[in-house]
């Protein structure tokens, strides 16, 4: 009979460790799932920001002038203002890269 008693328990004792183990798993698959909710939902934010950007560029090119902004919301123009940082930022880069290139180029047609 206590044989009996102990195997139970062990029975128990193994089934709700496996239904422990699957509630983790669950939480675990929850949480994963939330964020990349959330990944996708800021990728979307920043594909808007930059078809924002884009837009804003192609009508300059085509009119010559910046669209009028004032309809944009803080979190909007907060996007579209690290973008243009970004843009800014690259150029810069870019510039100075083509610089050294340059200057490199003019100091070996100078050895010559």
């Amino acid at each position: 009979m206590v044989k009996k008693l102990k195997e139970w328990k062990m029975v128990e004792w193994a089934q709700e460790e496996k239904r422990r183990m699957e509630r983790e798993e669950e939480r675990r698959i929850e949480n994963m799932i939330k964020e990349a909710k959330k990944e996708l939902r800021r990728l979307k934010e920043e594909n808007r920001m930059k078809e924002l950007f884009l837009d804003m560029l192609q009508m300059h090119d085509e009119t010559g002038e910046f669209p009028n902004l004032k309809d944009l919301s803080k979190k909007e123009l907060k996007g579209l203002l690290a973008l243009i940082d970004v843009s800014m930022k690259t150029i810069r880069q870019q510039m100075e890269e083509l610089k050294i290139d340059e200057d490199t180029v003019v100091k070996e047609d100078e050895d010559y």
